[in-house]
């Protein structure tokens, strides 16, 4: 889909002129979209290439290694399952992040480097979200509660959902992930291969995977935040069948601390859709982890919203 926007991120640096036209982008994208590009984010290539790699040879060791982080308690802080959704399926793989040193001896010891490459990727992407975030929030003109977002954003938990979606054929399509919206405040993707879509216009439109790019999609409270005005975007994963290589994704969440309420910005309120001031309840990522766990069959973004 050529016209969903790119971010070149060091514009951000460049001069005046040039960062108000990057946020004016970042604000349409996310207002229209919940959806951009981001390239020249400052990842280096070896460390997404190792955050690939050790998470396919994750994702190949035995069953029964992968088995001892198996669990389908939500809110376990290292979980690893087979998830079958409807028509769906994939092998899923969620880590705590941040802070990591409090994680990190959590995590798979196998393969060998795993905790370090993934170490590695995951306080590269954190740097990247942080700046990202700070251009988002400058993007709603928030300058009451610009440094109070910021510092709570960088305290926050991050957390990486690393998925692997086997080879399908025309026969067996039970591969892939069912529209959802992140729970986040923004989440980072990094995918091996193309099979990301995202509604817009009541249509799927499938995103390329632009060489060197990462994808930055706007989560439910980042929704919230904006008394929506961002969306939160709605989408899935649809590996194309006949592909005959394991597809990985790796989605970098980042939230405020798991108790940290989270409510419209005070100066947005007044502009909420069809007369209202705010449009959300105020909401923590513990409460969306027990909405999970209920089984309740509305989307939590309908749970929090103010008729």
């Amino acid at each position: 889909m050529a016209d969903l926007p790119i971010i070149n991120l060091p514009l951000l640096h460049r001069d005046p002129l040039a960062k108000s036209s990057v946020i004016k982008k970042i604000r349409d994208a996310c207002h229209r979209y919940g959806f951009f590009h981001v390239v020249d984010h400052g990842i280096p290539d070896r460390v997404i290439e190792d955050a690939l790699k050790v998470s396919g040879e994750f994702f190949q060791l035995p069953m029964a290694e992968k088995e001892e982080l198996a669990s389908d308690d939500v809110c376990k802080e290292v979980r690893f399952c087979k998830l079958e959704m409807g028509e769906f399926a994939r092998d899923f793989l969620k880590l705590y992040a941040n802070p990591l040193d409090h994680f990190l001896a959590s995590w798979p010891r196998s393969p060998p480097y795993y905790r370090e490459k993934m170490g590695i990727y995951s306080k590269e992407v954190r740097k990247l979200s942080i700046e990202l975030f700070g251009a988002i929030v400058e993007s709603l003109n928030l300058d009451n509660q610009t440094n109070h977002l910021q510092k709570n954003f960088e305290q926050g938990l991050q957390t990486l959902v690393l998925n692997s979606y086997a080879p399908c054929s025309e026969s067996d399509k039970k591969i892939g992930a069912p529209p959802h919206t992140d729970h986040s405040i923004i989440t980072v993707l990094l995918q091996s291969a193309p099979g990301l879509e995202i509604e817009n216009g009541e249509t799927w439109k499938n995103v390329p995977n632009l060489k060197g790019s990462l994808q930055v999609l706007v989560g439910v409270h980042l929704e919230v935040i904006s008394n929506g005005f961002y969306k939160s975007v709605l989408h899935r994963a649809i590996p194309s069948c006949g592909d005959s290589i394991t597809r990985l994704s790796i989605a970098s969440l980042h939230n405020l601390a798991i108790d940290e309420v989270v409510e419209p910005a005070a100066e947005l309120e007044i502009d909420g859709e069809d007369g209202n001031s705010r449009m959300y309840k105020g909401s923590s990522l513990r409460d969306y982890l027990k909405h999970l766990a209920s089984g309740e069959k509305r989307g939590f973004i309908e749970t929090i919203k103010i008729n």
